[in-house]
């Protein structure tokens, strides 16, 4: 059976590029909101799993226009693990496209909006042509085929193998030709070339094994 040809894409906005859109409230509520993963629900909600970093006590409990918190599963005071809703103009614009979802890293902090989109081919042309109607023209994106450095699969990976995969892709490791050795990321990284060798094998099993079991 051929494969569904899923691509992903990433956008970015900085505070200022989206102080027009009503989620500037949460910039201004948290440190930092990352979501964890999307949960079924009904065609008209878009609902989440998400980490919330933040610091006044109340922020959880306050009245977003964008958001709302369904439940809060974990909360030590600084950092809340919470189900929310989510309405803002983005999320109503997945609503209305199938075949496209929110992945890791989706991110917000002082720094701006990151979120990662996977699809099909199909409707991530469709986000593309329809976001600078709703976010203006200050954003950037990234758009890709699936790869190895899917930033959801690259998640699956102990950080040291993460460090290696990383600078082996940096050095070219994985170009046809390759465009470095394997001693050549060991001296870089200031590590053995056998160690390069077993993080490099065991990063990529994961990560084969990752797309095979896949739904």
């Amino acid at each position: 059976m051929p494969s569904v040809d899923l691509r992903f894409m990433q956008v970015s906005l900085t505070p200022e590029e989206g102080n027009h859109l009503p989620g500037v409230q949460l910039y201004e509520a948290f440190r930092r909101m990352e979501l964890l993963t999307m949960i079924p629900s009904v065609p008209e909600e878009f609902r989440c799993m998400v980490r919330i970093e933040y610091t006044e006590p109340n922020s959880l409990q306050n009245t977003y226009e964008t958001m709302e918190v369904v439940r809060i599963l974990e909360d030590d005071g600084t950092v809340a693990l919470a189900e929310v809703l989510l309405s803002g103009p983005l999320p109503k614009l997945f609503q209305s496209l199938e075949h496209a979802w929110w992945v890791s890293p989706t991110v917000l902090n002082n720094e701006g909006f990151t979120f990662t989109i996977r699809g099909t081919k199909d409707a991530l042309v469709n986000i593309r042509n329809r976001l600078p109607a709703l976010l203006g023209r200050g954003f950037s994106m990234k758009l890709g085929a699936q790869s190895v450095y899917n930033p959801e699969f690259i998640e699956l990976l102990p950080a040291r193998q993460r460090t290696v995969l990383d600078k082996a892709i940096e050095l070219g490791y994985y170009d046809r030709p390759r465009g470095c050795t394997q001693r050549m990321i060991a001296d870089a990284l200031n590590i053995k070339q056998a160690t390069v060798s077993e993080h490099l094998q065991s990063a990529e099993s994961t990560i084969i094994h990752a797309f095979a079991n896949e739904p």
